[in-house]
């Protein structure tokens, strides 16, 4: 094969995937002609297919596995690589084309290892005539029935694509687009013909409201210079006042200035005095402190002497104290004595008793503990009850309660319907409920939620007037709010709501037309409106939508009224019946329908025998509650006469222990008795002690006291000076009391004289803009222009008016005025309509005539092409199914191929139909997936397949698991027949597919079987040559 003849341009050399699905690293090498590719289930063939698909740059859509890329690359890999040789058109050449799969991002293309764009790449393959996509070049394993799935105008399609035959696919296409252009041009041409007899009449209605226009626009014109010649009058008048306001702003403004000029002077001398008075009270301030330090370094001194002299008391206290304890001591030992011996007797006394003592001990002791144990027992009891009751019966009670509460709650009952019936609703008051503070008005829950029936068997009445829309829209006061939920709710969210607007209001302003008293007698008992309340708004928009304040209720005896009930009144109630009144369109009679109504439950009611079951459950539950807490308090009487049983117990052994432990302590203190005789013999010289004390702190005392009469000599000068800068600041205040009073009235004037310069410079503001506004409106109405132009248009006008006064102009205005509301109003786009309307109506003549002329150029060149095409696709296709034919018939069953079509023209309908017969006794019938089984279905493509293989001009052709449903008769025909014809000289090369081979099958020498081996039970280290 080192020579690239015509015949191997485009043949596949060499296939090699890297970490491409369930492959490490393979390549695969097939031969010119037949290459049959078989092995178990799962070992990787179709991967082999799969990779060719993928490797050409075609989508994993395809091979109907998956829809991403990525999941063709290896576990645990980043990426895969796929690498494709194909015999070139030059001697001895090889184009390589190379996919590298990512695990993150795009694929990456290139051809003989130059990186390339996809389009690039796709374009290139296409040079050699591979179709990835053709159904009848690659036909994967997962697609094989999607052939069969075909219409007859795709397999027409598919066909002529791999026949590679680019001018008759091109003249088909080029044929179907004719073919949409001449229908599309008739279509066009009747409707212009339509279209310019409409606009043909109304020319000519518009013609007579054209000249009324134009005698309306003339006198409009006339209005238009009045109009100008009284604004600039008033522009004259107005130039006049704003000159005298000019010269009353000269001398108001001189007057300020004198006021300003005066106030700064006080302002300046005020200015002083402050500064003044602030030295003042800054020298007061610091004295204070002085004085502050002062006061309290003499309190320091005063403490101190205070605590010496405490000291030197205590001192004589202590001695005095000691001295008297010395005298005593004598006394004291002989009593210590005494309370020795008596204590001791006492001792021998209680050793006689003790033996007795100990064993009422331990008696009250085993007493306790088994009283104790029953009352344990009876604590626990208790426990259990009081669980049984907090975890059980309480929540039950109070879960009970909860429901019956809830069925009292009738908007709570309306959104768990809601709920259930309408999730988008619910979903959108969940949101509107965290939301609503994002808006600026009012926004109403559904009317359902707002709404409340006075009498709930009145609630079918609105049921019967409100739609089903309306009852479950949202109400907003504010019409932005409103488009603002229909985008966020319906748009955004993709939620089927209903909104509405509501017009705020604080009361409905809707009345009766008729007054319910004069309906009393016929039965009626009230107006719908009076049966329901809620928002005024929703109200008020019920009012005016639905007019439920002109629709009144009554009992059935309202049905014997109905010739007497007013005409105003078109909808009202009786009983269960609905009466509606219309008026004839063709007299004044009117006709009145009844019908039968009935509750539609939106406006629900309390479910009544759900809630008296859960009020007996609640009663009986609350019994049991009751009975454990009598059993309770029967516990706890027991507990309480053990407790008291334990009490006395404890208290007899408490004392038996008490007199042990006073015995114990007995022993103790008589030791301690001897122990204080031996103290109390020592005394001392107290008096010697005291007085060297007495001595020292006498010294301490003098020195303080020098030191305190220093410290009130200097607050004594301290105070004199505070009280002489006090003074002086009270003298400066009472000298320029008077200067804040006229400070005060020269502020006074100054903002009057401002306040009167600042009005008449608006006056003057005002009356200037009020000059410009008119000269303004004067340039609009005259093209910009004003009188004092050269090139003002109404000149001449206004020379003719020289002399007339406001009134005169306004006079003549007030006429001209006058004749036009006499005139018919014409819209100002009249004009423009006729002109518009008029050219419209030449160009649809223009427009038909030349639609015409391409009808009939299209027509001719369709005929061309189609008289150039045709012959070819017969040829084609008589040659497809001679060949299947043929072939059909060498193996015992009848086929042919046939062109379809509706019409000669209609290019749409032509299609390809594979016609079959597999049993004598039938008919021809239409391949289709409905009639034949999988089996019959697969022999019709296989041998459709082979038939293109001696028309079309493809290099090499995939076929994957084809014999699939086959029996083994059909699977061995279909073999023959591919081995005669795939390795024919001159044959494309051909891939088939297969899990399995039937034994004893016939081969020749042109067929390459490769088997793949690729499985858990392949020894370790085995491996297999790449090349």
């Amino acid at each position: 094969m080192a020579d690239n003849g015509i015949g191997m341009i485009g043949r596949i050399k060499t296939v090699y995937c890297k970490d491409f699905v369930s492959y490490n690293e393979i390549a695969y090498c097939p031969k010119k002609y037949l290459n049959v590719l078989t092995g178990p289930n799962g070992t990787g063939k179709s991967t082999i297919v799969s990779a060719i698909i993928l490797g050409f740059g075609g989508e994993p859509q395809l091979l109907n596995r998956s829809s991403s890329i990525s999941d063709y690359i290896q576990s645990n890999k980043t990426q895969a690589t796929i690498i494709i040789e194909i015999y070139g058109r030059g001697e001895n050449e090889i184009d390589t084309f190379r996919r590298t799969i990512n695990q993150t991002g795009p694929s990456k293309y290139a051809i003989n290892d130059k990186d390339v764009s996809k389009k690039a790449f796709l374009a290139f393959v296409s040079t050699y005539n591979i179709q990835v996509s053709n159904l009848c070049q690659f036909l994967p394993q997962d697609r094989v029935q999607d052939f069969s799935k075909m219409n007859p105008q795709e397999l027409l399609v598919n066909t002529m694509s791999s026949v590679c035959d680019t001018q008759l696919l091109t003249a088909f296409e080029q044929l179907k687009e004719m073919r949409s252009q001449q229908l599309n041009a008739h279509a066009n041409c009747d409707q212009e013909k339509d279209n310019l007899q409409k606009k043909e009449k109304r020319l000519e209605q518009l013609q007579m409201s054209v000249a009324q226009y134009r005698d309306r626009e003339e006198l409009l014109q006339k209005c238009k210079v009045f109009t100008a010649k009284k604004l600039w009058i008033m522009v004259k008048t107005g130039e006049d006042k704003y000159k005298q306001y000019e010269i009353d702003m000269k001398t108001l403004k001189a007057n300020y200035e004198k006021s300003e000029k005066t106030y700064k002077m006080h302002v300046r001398a005020s200015d002083q005095i402050i500064k003044k008075t602030s030295k003042f009270r800054e020298q007061s301030l610091q004295m204070t402190n002085q004085l502050m330090q002062s006061t309290t370094k003499k309190t320091e001194l005063e403490t101190q002497l205070s605590n010496i002299k405490r000291g030197i008391r205590e001192k004589l206290m202590d001695m005095e104290r000691n001295i008297r304890l010395a005298t005593k001591n004598v006394d004291e030992v002989k009593k210590i004595a005494n309370l020795i011996s008596t204590k001791e007797y006492e001792l021998e006394q209680f050793n006689e008793i003790k033996p007795d003592l100990l064993d009422d001990l331990e008696n009250r002791k085993t007493k306790i503990i088994s009283t104790r144990q029953i009352a344990i027992g009876h604590y626990n009891k208790r426990k259990e009850l009081e669980s049984t009751i907090n975890e059980e019966k309480i929540p039950e009670i109070s879960a009970l309660r909860n429901k019956i509460e809830r069925l009292q709650n009738v908007k709570s009952q309306k959104q768990e319907e809601i709920s259930r019936k309408n999730p988008n609703l619910f979903k959108a008051m969940n949101w509107l409920a965290q939301n609503r503070q994002q808006y600026n008005c009012t926004v109403y829950d559904p009317m359902i939620l707002e709404l409340n029936m006075a009498n709930d068997d009145e609630a079918k009445y609105l049921e019967n007037v409100i739609p089903y829309r309306d009852l479950y829209a949202f109400s907003c006061e504010d019409k932005s709010v409103m488009s603002q939920l229909i985008n966020e709710l319906c748009v955004k969210q993709k939620l089927s709501v209903n909104i509405i607007y509501c017009e705020p209001v604080k009361v409905c302003s809707f009345k009766p037309t008729v007054p319910l008293d004069k309906l009393r007698h016929m039965g009626f008992h009230g107006y719908l409106v009076d049966k329901v309340s809620g928002p005024a708004a929703i109200l008020n928009k019920l009012c005016s939508t639905y007019r439920i304040h002109n629709i009144p209720i009554g009992g059935e005896e309202v049905a014997n009224f109905t010739s007497m009930v007013p005409k105003s009144i078109r909808v009202y109630f009786g009983g269960n019946k609905r009466f509606s009144v219309t008026t004839s369109r063709y007299s004044d009679n009117t006709i009145i329908s009844e019908q039968v109504i009935s509750g539609k439950n939106l406006l629900m009611s309390v479910d009544s025998k759900q809630l008296s079951a859960l009020q007996k459950r609640y009663k009986e539950v609350v019994f049991e509650q009751d009975s454990m807490k009598n059993k309770l308090s029967t516990s706890d009487r027991e507990f309480e006469r053990l407790q008291l049983i334990l009490r006395e117990e404890g208290e007899g052994k408490k004392k038996i222990e008490q007199k042990l432990l006073h015995f114990k302590n007995l022993e103790s203190e008589v030791q301690g008795l001897k122990r204080k005789s031996n103290d109390l013999e020592k005394s001392g010289e107290l008096k010697s002690r005291f007085r060297k004390y007495l001595i020292i702190e006498t010294k301490k005392m003098l020195d303080l006291e020098s030191k305190l009469i220093d410290k009130l000599k200097i607050i004594k000068g301290q105070q004199l000076e505070k009280k002489i800068i006090q003074t002086k600041e009270t003298v400066h205040k009472m000298q320029h009391e008077n200067q804040a009073e006229t400070l005060k009235e020269s502020e006074d004037c100054l903002r009057k004289a401002r306040s009167s310069v600042e009005k008449l410079m608006n006056s003057v503001e005002a009356q200037k803009r009020e000059i410009e506004r008119k000269m303004n409106e004067i340039g609009e109405l005259c093209n910009g222009k004003i009188p004092t132009n050269r090139d003002f248009p109404f000149k001449q006008q206004f020379n003719e008016m020289q002399d007339f006064d406001l009134e005169q102009v306004s006079e003549a205005m007030h006429d001209i005025e006058a004749r036009l509301e006499c005139m018919k109003s014409i819209n100002a786009e009249t004009i423009t309509q006729y002109e518009q309307l008029q050219a419209e109506v030449n160009q649809l003549k223009e427009k038909i005539y030349a639609s015409a002329n391409q009808g009939k150029t299209v027509e001719s060149r369709m005929n061309v092409i189609y008289d150039q095409w045709e012959p070819k696709l017969l040829n084609l296709i008589d040659g497809i199914s001679s060949k299947f034919s043929d072939f059909m018939e060498s193996i015992d069953y009848v086929g042919e191929v046939v062109l379809t079509k509706a019409d000669k023209y209609d290019f749409g309908s032509y299609g390809i139909q594979i016609m079959v017969q597999y049993r004598k006794d039938a008919q021809l019938q239409m391949l289709d997936k409905y009639v034949q089984s999988g089996g019959e279905r697969a022999v019709a493509i296989a041998i459709y397949s082979l038939s293109l293989q001696h028309i079309t001009h493809v290099p090499f052709r995939c076929v994957d698991e084809i014999n699939q449903g086959m029996d083994s008769t059909n699977e061995r025909r279909i073999f023959d027949l591919l081995l005669k014809e795939a390795t024919k000289e001159g044959s494309s090369q051909y891939i088939f597919v297969t899990p399995k081979l039937l034994r004893d099958l016939n081969y020749n020498d042109r067929l390459c079987v490769s088997i793949v081996h690729n499985s858990k039970t392949i020894q370790i280290g085995t491996s297999f040559p790449l090349s």
